[in-house]
């Protein structure tokens, strides 16, 4: 038997850490649709208030908060998809001595 196919999760895992980095770093891009809008929304909330010549603590937490709900869910898609591969490898090796301890010497 040959090395598992762990390409496709291979590719999740490199989409996934990318994500995570770039939402680490600020971008809004990195966020979904939903996320984006959320963001979106409390950061104009906080240029209304700073027209108006207000504090924008409570629209700044909640765009952080956004970020930080997105971090947290993107790394768990993360850990999701590293287990999963982690599984694959397992279900490969188990195979594997299963077929070779079946036979006679």
């Amino acid at each position: 038997m040959g090395k598992p196919n762990t390409r496709q999760l291979d590719r999740q895992i490199r989409e996934s850490e990318s994500r995570l980095r770039r939402i680490r770093n600020g971008e809004i891009s990195a966020l979904s649709g939903g996320e984006q809008a959320r963001a979106f929304l409390h950061i104009g909330r906080g240029v209304r208030r700073v027209v108006r010549g207000k504090s924008t603590a409570a629209p700044d937490r909640a765009v952080d908060r956004v970020f930080a709900d997105a971090e947290e869910r993107v790394a768990a898609e993360l850990a999701a998809a590293r287990s999963a591969r982690q599984t694959v490898i397992n279900e490969a090796a188990a195979a594997t001595v299963a077929k070779k301890s079946s036979g006679w010497w």
